[in-house]
């Protein structure tokens, strides 16, 4: 049984994500941030903001009260327009103007693989991040597999976007399939749509 996090308890997920993705060495912000001097706090915000910018209807889950890993899941119905302050920086946050461009370049991708999963009902899974000492232990698979159980007894698809290849093949192995590559300009990095039907 997983532990439904409540909203009183969003700043500790939003932490538990910012430490997560910069210990797993995100592509994505190394690629934002790798022009600024204060890059690790900059990539703290960002990361964070994947929680703490999300609606309060999605559904926030971990493995247990301890927080060892977290899941976000947007259900049927519900996308991205519902977030609230996504996107928290502004020009001056950064030394490099380029910052900002890049970062309008990541959103604009997000917002074009979004439009390509689709308006019908689906469980769109936000994100999944695990605390760097518990990875390797099987948490990932335990917030995952009962949402796409839930999914499929539901005849709903599953959907998500991720910009890694090594999450492409993680993904791949739960069932999703490939939907839709999609390069950010100005850069080697890609994000890619998946859907498991």
């Amino acid at each position: 049984m997983l532990y439904d996090v409540p909203l009183n308890r969003i700043d500790e997920m939003a932490d538990i994500c910012a430490e997560a993705f910069i210990a797993n060495n995100d592509p994505i912000g190394n690629l934002l941030f790798q022009n600024e001097p204060d890059q690790l706090n900059l990539k703290k915000r960002f990361f964070r903001s994947l929680v703490t910018s999300c609606s309060p209807n999605a559904i926030r889950q971990a493995i247990s009260p301890s927080l060892e890993a977290i899941s976000i899941w947007f259900p049927p119905g519900m996308g991205h327009s519902e977030d609230v302050e996504a996107d928290p920086f502004k020009a001056q946050d950064f030394v490099d103007p380029k910052t900002m461009k890049k970062l309008q370049a990541v959103n604009e991708v997000i917002s074009t693989l979004t439009v390509y999963l689709g308006k019908e009902p689906q469980w769109y899974m936000h994100l999944v991040a695990v605390r760097p000492q518990f990875k390797g232990q099987g948490y990932s698979s335990r917030l995952i597999r009962p949402m796409l159980a839930r999914a499929e007894s539901e005849i709903l698809p599953c959907t998500l976007i991720t910009q890694s290849m090594e999450n492409l093949r993680k993904y791949k192995h739960w069932g999703f399939n490939l939907a839709q590559e999609m390069p950010v300009p100005g850069s080697k990095e890609k994000f890619y749509s998946m859907r498991k039907d």
